[in-house]
């Protein structure tokens, strides 16, 4: 018996992924006719994100029906989940929005530090490392490996060297 709560989540992965794919990647990602490597296309990142989508929606799809588990109540969601999603949200527009004025790095040091302590971890030898490292380790491989431009904000002087 297929879970309902399985079934839907897969269905609504199947048809983002299916529009990223085929609607929203090709027409809104301009693309220079000739691009030296694949990866180096705009749209690279964003189609191996699609398909990764439509495989984990595929997944769930067939596991929805060979699963003999059926759906667990209603009530069986963690007490704060409305919450968390909203604060989850809220931290995505305050990145978007500080993105460009604070850069990539101080930005997503923060946007992290806040998602990291939302979703419940409290190991502080954790989450600052994670939240410190993962973004500096994104700007420099989109910097120095994609040469990809990623916007420094208020450490421009102290990067724009490097």
């Amino acid at each position: 018996m297929a879970s309902n709560r399985d079934l839907i989540c897969a269905i609504i992965m199947l048809v983002i992924s299916a529009l990223l794919i085929w609607v929203l990647i090709p027409s809104g990602i301009v693309e220079p006719k000739k691009v030296k490597f694949d990866a180096l296309s705009p749209s690279y990142y964003p189609r191996i994100v699609a398909y990764a989508l439509l495989l984990l929606g595929a997944g769930v799809f067939l596991r929805s029906f060979l699963s003999k588990k059926t759906s667990p109540p209603a009530g069986d969601r963690h007490p704060n989940a409305t919450g968390r999603t909203f604060g989850f949200l809220f931290i995505l527009l305050l990145l978007a929005l500080t993105l460009n004025w604070l850069g990539f790095i101080v930005a997503s040091t923060i946007a992290m530090l806040l998602a990291l302590w939302l979703g419940g971890e409290r190991r502080l030898f954790l989450i600052i490392p994670l939240a410190v490292i993962l973004p500096l380790v994104l700007y420099f491989f989109f910097l120095k490996v994609a040469r990809i431009p990623i916007p420094l904000g208020i450490l421009e002087p102290l990067l724009a060297g490097i």
